[in-house]
């Protein structure tokens, strides 16, 4: 991939294109502790040998086909109590290029992205640093499934899947750029509940009863996520109950 020159202010404007890496998240690290960055640095790889996403899962992307990347944010206008608001103003950046090219593509709370069946098309995984009461750096890693077509994993689709059409990378990659950039300077402009009302609109299973476990398998209805990014719902006996991260499955 050449040298990006997406109508962007910052971001992509620093390129570091890896033929392959544990995961570009562990490289944007790197970069980070060495002082070697820039705000809206970009770190695109071909070949990750240890991607990651969340819970620890492993993430699965042939050679050449997807899209895997980080970014490199300086958002000290943050408070940590608005930790979740970075996280909602990127899966947003995301999810409105992916539904330029199919408009039934959803965000799974906290940060995948779903088919209109369920399957998996990418995710984030966000790792910040804090100073004080205020955000020093985040790496937002992005994974997207594009022209792959058969997966070692369950429940997963690119967007060749989806449409039946061949996406150029480099092409996909600037329309991320823009989109993700033009939602996190919203972000820094303060519109933070504009972007919780986004989220919030194209959030899979929001206000629907369905089936989740939390030890036990229970129906359930989201209600809508707090601050800190804990998924609020209801089941069937009224009970309102927060969930963290790793606390509750999707059945």
């Amino acid at each position: 991939m050449h040298k990006i020159l997406a109508n962007t202010i910052f971001l992509g404007k620093d390129l570091v294109n890896l033929t392959e890496c544990h995961s570009t998240n562990s490289f944007a690290a790197s970069m980070i502790k060495s002082g070697q960055f820039s705000e809206g640095t970009v770190i695109v790889a071909e070949v990750q040998t240890k991607g990651r996403g969340q819970r620890n899962n492993s993430w699965h992307a042939a050679p050449g086909l997807n899209l895997t990347f980080s970014i490199i944010f300086k958002p000290n206008y943050l408070h940590v109590d608005q930790q979740f608001d970075l996280n909602m103003a990127m899966a947003f950046g995301v999810l409105e290029v992916l539904q330029n090219i199919h408009p039934k593509i959803q965000i799974k709370w906290p940060n995948d992205f779903l088919d209109v069946n369920g399957n998996k098309l990418g995710g984030m995984l966000i790792e910040n640093t804090i100073s004080g009461n205020l955000f020093d750096t985040s790496i937002v890693g992005i994974g997207i499934n594009v022209n792959q077509m058969e997966f070692p994993v369950e429940n997963a689709i690119s967007l060749a899947g989806i449409t039946g059409k061949t996406f150029d990378l480099e092409w996909l990659l600037e329309q991320l750029l823009v989109s993700i950039e033009k939602q996190y300077l919203l972000l820094k402009n303060g519109s933070h509940q504009s972007i919780k009302d986004s989220y919030m609109d194209h959030l899979f299973r929001m206000g629907v009863w369905a089936s989740y476990d939390d030890g036990e398998p229970f129906i359930g209805k989201i209600l809508g996520v707090g601050p800190y990014g804990h998924l609020s719902i209801m089941k069937q006996n009224g009970k309102i109950q927060s969930y963290d991260f790793k606390q509750i499955k999707f059945i």
